[in-house]
Formats: C-alpha cells, sequence, structure tokens
C-alpha cells in the first residue's frame, strides 16, 4: 500500500497552479485574482490547498472568520478576506490577524469600529451589496445612507465595495446584465459621495468566463479554480467564444476493497433488501457511506472504478460501507484501490457523473466530503 489509509482524497498541486494560471491569463495583469477557499476550499482541504497557492496569490476569500484564522494559525500570510459571515467574539482576533471584513448592516460596522478604536488599529472592510440576490448584503437602494452612517465611526477603513450574482450560470443572461447595472450605479454614487474605493468586486467563476464587464478590480474564482465548470451552461456559452481555455480537476477521492465474498442468485444485498443478485455474484465491500459524504442517492444506480473499469453499487449505500460487483474481477485483492472520483486507466468518474445521478451539482458533491477524511496533496 503507498499510504496508510483505507479512504483519502487526493489533491493535484500541479492541477490547482494550472487553473490559477489560466484564470489569471483570462483576466489580465491589472485585476487581482482571489481564490476563493470556503467550506474547505469547496471540500479539497481549506489548509492543505492554501500552502499549495499562497506563493501564487494576492488574497485568498473564505466564508468565516473562523476559516481565516484557522489559515493564520497555520502561517498563511496573504491577505485575506471574510466573505460572508463572523462572529462578534472574533472580531478582535480578525483585528489582530489583519483579516478583511465584510460589513452590510450599521451593527457588523459599529461592532468592528468599538474593537478597533480599543486597539487603537484600522480594520479593513468592504461594503457588502445586495444588488438582486436577496441574500446577505445591504439593498442597493440604503447603501448610501449606510455608507454615510458608517463612514463616521472610529477605527474603519472601507476599502472595498462587492456583491454577488444570483444567475450568471445561465444562457439567459438578462438578470445577470441588471444585476451589473445596479452595482456600477450604485458604485458610482458611492463614489459621488466621496467614497474612496479601492476594490470594487463582483464576479464569480461563471461569470468571469462570460461577462468581461464584471472583471473590474478583484474577481472571486471558486468552483473553477478547482477545475469543475460552475454548470454545464456555462461551459457551452464560453467553448463558443474561446476554445483554447481549459481547467482540469483538482480532486480525486478513493478507497480500498475491504471484503469480496461470492453468493448465489437471487440473494440480497444490503438494507431493505433493496437489490438481489441476477446471477452468482462477486460482492466487493468498501469502507466508505454517507457519513463519508457518499450519497445514499446512489445506492443501485452509482459507479465506482476498480482495475479500470466502472463497477455497479448495488443495495443501499450505508452509513459507513457500500456494496459493489466485482464479478468480473475474480482475482480482486483487500486492499486494492476503489475510485470514487477521479481516473483508473482511461476511465472516469467525476464530480459531475455523481451530480447527475443524484440530481444535484458539483459543488454539492465535492463539498460533501466529509472534511474528516485525509486530503493528500500529489
Amino acid at each position: 500500500m503507498k499510504n496508510k489509509y483505507l479512504t483519502w482524497v487526493e489533491i493535484s498541486k500541479t492541477a490547482l497552479r494550472k487553473n490559477l494560471a489560466s484564470f489569471k491569463k483570462l483576466v489580465g495583469k491589472r485585476v487581482i485574482l482571489m481564490p476563493v477557499l470556503k467550506s474547505n476550499a469547496y471540500g479539497h482541504g481549506l489548509v492543505e490547498v492554501a500552502r499549495s497557492i499562497s506563493s501564487s496569490v494576492s488574497m485568498i476569500g473564505v466564508v468565516s472568520l473562523s476559516e481565516a484564522i484557522t489559515l493564520r494559525r497555520n502561517k498563511i500570510k496573504k491577505p485575506i478576506m471574510v466573505l460572508s459571515y463572523f462572529q462578534p467574539d472574533e472580531i478582535a482576533q480578525a483585528i489582530d490577524k489583519k483579516i478583511i471584513l465584510p460589513v452590510c448592516s450599521f451593527t457588523m460596522a459599529r461592532q468592528i469600529s468599538d474593537i478597533a478604536s480599543k486597539k487603537r488599529k484600522k480594520a479593513k472592510v468592504h461594503l457588502k451589496i445586495d444588488v438582486g440576490t436577496s441574500r446577505l448584503g445591504v439593498l442597493a437602494e440604503s447603501s448610501l445612507k449606510l455608507v454615510k452612517t458608517i463612514s463616521k465611526l472610529p477605527g474603519l477603513k472601507i476599502e472595498g465595495v462587492y456583491s454577488h450574482l444570483a444567475d450568471s450560470e445561465n444562457f439567459d443572461q438578462r438578470f445577470t446584465k441588471l444585476q451589473i447595472e445596479i452595482f456600477n450605479k450604485t458604485v458610482e454614487l458611492l463614489r459621488q459621495a466621496g467614497l474612496k474605493i479601492k476594490y470594487c468586486h463582483l464576479a464569480c467563476s461563471a461569470a468571469v468566463l462570460i461577462n468581461p464587464k464584471t472583471h473590474l478590480d478583484i474577481v472571486r474564482v471558486g468552483i473553477g479554480f478547482y477545475g469543475l465548470w460552475p454548470s454545464s451552461e456555462t461551459k457551452k456559452l464560453y467553448k463558443k467564444k474561446n476554445h483554447n481555455f481549459k481547467i482540469d480537476p483538482v480532486l480525486s477521492w478513493h478507497t480500498r476493497l475491504i471484503q469480496k465474498k461470492i453468493v448465489g442468485k437471487n440473494v440480497p444485498v444490503g438494507y431493505g433488501c433493496a437489490y438481489r443478485t441476477k446471477r452468482k455474484t462477486i460482492v466487493g465491500v468498501i469502507p466508505v457511506g454517507y457519513w463519508d459524504g457518499y450519497d445514499r442517492k446512489l445506492s443501485n444506480i452509482g459507479e465506482v472504478l476498480f482495475h479500470n473499469k466502472k463497477k455497479k453499487v448495488i443495495g443501499r449505500v450505508c452509513m459507513n460501507m457500500t456494496m459493489i460487483d466485482i464479478t468480473n474481477v475474480p482475482q480482486a485483492k483487500i486492499g486494492e484501490i476503489v475510485t470514487l472520483i477521479g481516473r483508473q486507466g482511461g476511465t472516469s468518474v467525476s464530480a459531475d457523473d455523481i451530480a447527475l445521478k443524484t440530481n444535484t451539482i458539483n459543488y454539492e458533491v465535492v463539498t460533501r466530503i466529509n472534511p474528516q477524511i485525509p486530503r493528500l496533496i500529489k
């Protein structure tokens, strides 16, 4: 065995850096590329990914202050921005560790201001504007009033203004164009009111690819950074413009065969007797289940890779185990590698393949891989 683990995730440092280079080339040298490492780096491993790319980026985005503090504790020194939320009792650490914070209400601004003032320090913040996603952020029409109020608070440095797009992945770009227009008009109003804005940012991966007008000062690249397309529509829209752009999946997920047994025809497999063998069958058992993030909806329809071929999941995916049909591999040995996401030989199972089978999106497939599973950088 090449490693000691029964189940593990491999992260390709080469693919990470290649994807970064592809996006940097796309947006140009003037625009800052901010890889988003939220939610355990989309399931890829927060600290592991940050260590792999920190020398190649100018800024990192995370979802929470706890993620940002974790990176600082692991000696990631690049500017880090919290894109979503924070707990008030973490603000002091954020200021000490020079973490950029979001502001979308007077309460948030005052909490930061009070602590920064006591420390006699300046906290860098970015104003989050809601331009139609109806999620976190101050409504665009209320942003000017908020800025006038919080500009008077001590200890704050309003460095940037940002927002998020709701429908940038789809063929119909009308709502995205409307959001871009609202954002640009709001920023202009804030500037006319005297706010000095160093950074404006709006673009996610999909917008970076198909809406150059969203590039602005910073682009936030999430799913695309990990080598996954935001949607099939995004891929089709972009491929019409540029056939040379390429991103490679960063993550592969592996486990090992822990048991094999021969059973007869019409023998039930797993909970609920949800599957019965159609013939004499070699059943393989792997130590992965829905606790690990392997979706229960893959019961009887999932496919894994073993001996360079696709093998069907039979029976219900259990909490900690799954059964597969390895009848055509009678020579199978305990401990051999089974691939859940990735390639063996010329055959592959992708996050998109699993998403299609489980009626979800590739984002969910990778982010739900249990964070306790080791992430190995290759």
